[in-house]
Parts: C-alpha cells; sequence; structure tokens
C-alpha cells in the first residue's frame, strides 16, 4: 500500500530531476562554448577576427608579442620591466617560467612585491591559478612558476610591482607593466 500512495510523488520528483538535469547540461554546454578558443567575445563591438580571416586574439597581438629579454616601461615610468626568461621560450601552452627584472630609472634592479594577474581578454577569464612568486637576491629577479597558460589564445600577464618600503595599497609607489602572448 505505501508504494501506491508514493507513485505519483514520485514520478513528479523523477520528472523534476530530469528537468534540472537537462538544464544544468545544457548551461554547461553553453558555458563551455562560450570560452572555447574559436568564439568571439562576446564583449567586443565591431568585426570579429574570424571575419577578418584571423583568429581570436593572436591576429591583434601578432606584432605585439613578448619575447625574453624584451624590456618594458611601466605605466606611470617608475619602473621598468624586463621579461628575462621564459621556459619554454617562446610561452607556450600549459605550465611556463618567466624571471622578470624590475628597475629603477636609472636601470639599477630594484627589491619589492612583485604580483601578476593572467588573463585572456578574448575570453574574459583568468588563468585558474597564481604562479609562486619568489626573488633570487643574486639575480636580482622574481621567478614565477607555474605561469598556467591552460588555453590557445591571447594571454595579457600584468606584473604590479611595490617597492620595499612603500605601502603595498599606495598608487604613490606602485607601478605595473603588461606583456601579452599569443599561445598557439
Amino acid at each position: 500500500m505505501m508504494r501506491e500512495s508514493h507513485g505519483p510523488t514520485a514520478l513528479i520528483m523523477l520528472r523534476d530531476l530530469t528537468q534540472a538535469t537537462l538544464g544544468a547540461c545544457i548551461i554547461l554546454a553553453w558555458s563551455l562554448a562560450a570560452c572555447s578558443s574559436s568564439s568571439p567575445s562576446s564583449a567586443s563591438s565591431g568585426p570579429t577576427p574570424e571575419a577578418a580571416g584571423g583568429s581570436v586574439g593572436c591576429a591583434a597581438a601578432a606584432a605585439e608579442s613578448a619575447t625574453a629579454g624584451e624590456k618594458r616601461p611601466g605605466t606611470e615610468g617608475r619602473y621598468a620591466f624586463e621579461l628575462v626568461t621564459s621556459t619554454p621560450a617562446p610561452p607556450a601552452l600549459n605550465d611556463n617560467r618567466f624571471v622578470v627584472q624590475v628597475s629603477d630609472a636609472q636601470g639599477n634592479p630594484v627589491t619589492g612585491t612583485l604580483s601578476v594577474a593572467l588573463d585572456m581578454p578574448e575570453h574574459g577569464h583568468p588563468s585558474p591559478a597564481q604562479p609562486q612568486i619568489s626573488f633570487d637576491p643574486d639575480a636580482q629577479a622574481f621567478t614565477l612558476d607555474p605561469m598556467r597558460l591552460f588555453m590557445v589564445g591571447l594571454w595579457r600577464i600584468t606584473f604590479t610591482f611595490v617597492p620595499d618600503g612603500a605601502v603595498a595599497d599606495s598608487a604613490a609607489a606602485r607601478d605595473s607593466a603588461v606583456f601579452e602572448f599569443c599561445i598557439d
């Protein structure tokens, strides 16, 4: 008798569970498709790189892709950021190791705190993991490992530096530089 009294309730619960599962599968499939390396960013306007005959993210950055030994001035002009080495060179899919040196206006290496943001501007998301950052006092350089570049496409890497003795959230001492890499 108990089986009959729970029969309609069980059918309703099974129907609801099936609908919820189907809805979750559709949302998951849509999310994965939105983040594939061949889909354009919904935040961009104008023609897509595919329409111009290029690939997402890499066509615009091809002339700007950073290489080992390249030095870029900070956005505030306080410091220069040099990508001393990348392993592998050039940076490749999955884990990479970067060595970065920060120098003052006279070209002298400086000590302080370096942070990094790894993101894919065409996809609108960051890397799922932050690298460990260590400072080598002999080389006067920071090692970032692993730099997890887990998808093909354009990667924007923003290094932010605060010198020793400065307040970490003080805009007066902070400087940053952006390096972009096309990962094939």
